[in-house]
């Protein structure tokens, strides 16, 4: 049989029961249930992608009160327009989630979040910010400073092959692209065994499948896609 694809643009789909709740994360989702009822001052980190943002999202449409931005690092705003536009997105929820992009932040993003951090404590209100970088990627020296201050959550990512195959069958679920069962584990063979690597190859089956409609999904040619991946 072959998949049959939407033609319309269906946003990824983040459900609290899709969440793949491997060891790795159990800790953090315990911390973070604590937190939507004690409040505080969050960092959640993670050493590698670890779905972060997934679980985040999740947690917010079963938590109307949990408010959440994005952070956009890109050139082109001020840090007092970014702040002002995060508060205004954060009207009417009572705790407040960042979710900033890996790596080190451009120099008006990185000033407004050290500003919203501010804003957030004069309003009483609790934060988690999720963020994974280093601590040489940490400025201005402001923000890092409030960083280290809070309490961190770390969060790892899948530590078994079965886990790992779980999370990228509930990815391409959440694309609305049904795969059928047995059909990835061939991804274990070709690549490392780390959530950014397989990811971003389910990306690309994903874009290579759409492109040519007429193929059908199957071992042979996910095979075929990640050799040309090399």
């Amino acid at each position: 049989m072959r998949q049959q694809r939407l033609d319309l643009s269906i946003p990824p789909h983040y459900d609290y029961g899709d969440w793949i709740r491997h060891p790795g994360v159990e800790q953090a989702c315990s911390r973070l249930a604590l937190w939507l009822v004690q409040g505080g001052r969050l960092w959640l980190r993670s050493a590698d992608v670890a779905g972060k943002t997934h679980l985040l999202e999740a947690l917010r449409r079963e938590h109307p009160y949990m408010g959440m931005v994005h952070v956009r690092n890109e050139a082109g705003f001020s840090s007092l327009q970014l702040v002002a536009q995060w508060v205004r997105q954060l009207e009417g929820t009572s705790f407040w989630v960042a979710d900033v992009p890996a790596g080190p932040l451009h120099q008006a993003a990185g000033h407004a979040l050290f500003h919203w951090l501010e804003r957030a404590r004069d309003m009483n209100r609790p934060v988690l910010i999720a963020w994974r970088c280093a601590q040489t990627e940490l400025a201005p020296p402001e923000l890092r400073s409030r960083l280290n201050a809070m309490e961190h959550v770390d969060m790892a990512g899948p530590t078994s092959d079965a886990e790992r195959l779980a999370i990228l069958y509930s990815v391409a679920s959440s694309k609305q692209w049904q795969i059928p069962e047995g059909t990835l584990e061939v991804m274990l063979r070709f690549l490392p065994r780390d959530l950014e690597s397989l990811l971003k190859a389910l990306q690309h089956l994903d874009e290579q499948h759409a492109a040519g409609s007429r193929k059908r999904v199957s071992r042979t040619w996910v095979t075929e896609q990640l050799e040309q991946m090399r």
